[in-house]
């Protein structure tokens, strides 16, 4: 009995985790179908190809966010689905706990790392990690205050572990940013259409 229940955990940590795999695949695939077409155009009015492809990113970060923790389960409006949890770290509590890291925490550290990366790099008023934290905080907050009421549970260690995620993302542009001498990388195309405009007068 005890074997049994462990095995249909494990095939439900994997379930989880292949459905989230497979739905990031999908939207990758569909919006680099969508994003093709109208990049040439983008590329011939001065919009140069990072920060068409940044642009793109934290579309589909929010998009996917969006998706998976309120639309990609049934909604339900009745009062007794609703769950509320504002003890941080409470599951550390349970027996469980390495299926629960598995099944809930990690997902949803991996989710807002995309977040983190796009929106410094799209925003240059963002490239702190203060300001970057702040705007996945509205984020992850207006999420949990929807969960509430749409019959799924609103946590506050999803929050932490969303935070958490954005700051791993956060790091990961920082050393983009310094690695790839980042302003030279992300001007290209505006500095060669000035050169352009002064060899025409």
């Amino acid at each position: 009995m005890l074997y049994n229940k462990r095995q249909h955990k494990e095939e439900l940590i994997m379930h989880r985790l292949e459905s989230y795999i497979r739905l990031a695949f999908i939207f990758i695939f569909i919006f680099t179908i969508l994003y093709l077409p109208i990049s040439h155009q983008l590329k011939k009015h001065g919009i140069p190809i990072p920060r068409q492809i940044s642009w793109l990113g934290l579309f589909l970060s929010l998009f996917f966010i969006i998706f998976a923790t309120i639309l990609y389960t049934p909604i339900s409006f009745h009062s007794n689905t609703h769950t509320l949890n504002l003890i941080p770290f409470s599951w550390l509590n349970n027996l469980n706990k390495f299926d629960e890291l598995l099944v809930e925490k990690i997902p949803n550290i991996l989710l807002f790392i995309p977040l983190g990366f796009f929106i410094p790099m799209v925003y240059e008023k963002m490239r702190f990690l203060h300001k970057t934290l702040w705007i996945s905080f509205l984020i992850t907050f207006s999420v949990e205050f929807i969960q509430f009421f749409i019959g799924r549970s609103s946590d506050i260690d999803d929050i932490i572990t969303n935070l958490f995620g954005a700051m791993i993302g956060y790091g990961v542009f920082h050393c983009f940013q310094k690695s790839l001498h980042f302003h030279k990388f992300w001007h290209v195309s505006t500095t060669k259409k000035k050169r352009r405009s002064k060899c025409d007068y």
